[in-house]
C-alpha cells in the first residue's frame, strides 16, 4: 500500500504550489471520505468533478489516475508508460462534461460506470502502490 497524492478543489492559480497542498490518502477510510465529499459536491454542481491521483513518493507521477466522481457514476483513466486503461460501461455514444478545477473536459459516456466501480479501481491503486494488475476487472486498454 502506498500513500496517494490527490489533487482536487485546489485554487487554479495555486496548483502545485505551496499554500494549497495536495490531499494525502493513506487508508481506505480516508479514500472513502474523500470520494464521499467529491460525490456530494458533484451532486450540487452542473457537472461532476475530476480528481487526479499519483503515488505520493513517486517523483515521476506514473502511473497516474484521473477519476471523474459524480453523484452516482463516474469513470477512471489510468495512464502509464505502457499505455492507457479506462473503465468501460454501457456502449453509449456521446460525451459528458466533467470539471477539473474550473476546466471542462469531455469524457465519452461509454467510460462511465457506477460509483462503486470507481471506488474499487481507486482502492486497487492504493492497495497495489499505483500498479493496478493488468487483469483487474473493469479496466480495459484504450487506444
Amino acid at each position: 500500500m502506498a500513500a496517494l497524492e490527490v489533487w482536487y478543489d485546489q485554487k487554479p492559480e495555486d496548483d502545485f504550489n505551496p499554500g494549497d497542498p495536495a490531499i494525502i490518502i493513506r487508508t481506505h477510510e480516508e479514500l472513502a471520505v474523500l470520494l464521499d465529499r467529491v460525490s456530494e459536491q458533484s451532486a450540487r454542481q452542473p457537472c461532476p468533478s475530476i480528481i487526479t491521483v499519483y503515488v505520493a513518493d513517486d517523483p515521476y507521477r506514473f502511473p497516474s489516475v484521473r477519476a471523474g466522481v459524480g453523484a452516482e457514476q463516474g469513470y477512471v483513466q489510468v495512464s502509464s508508460r505502457t499505455g492507457r486503461r479506462a473503465t468501460l460501461g454501457d456502449d453509449i455514444v456521446g460525451d459528458r462534461v466533467y470539471d477539473f478545477q474550473g476546466h471542462g473536459e469531455d469524457v465519452p459516456l461509454r467510460h462511465e460506470v457506477p460509483l462503486t466501480a470507481v471506488r474499487a479501481v481507486l482502492a486497487a491503486y492504493l492497495d497495489h502502490g499505483g500498479l493496478i494488475p493488468d487483469d483487474f476487472p473493469g479496466l480495459l486498454e484504450v487506444h
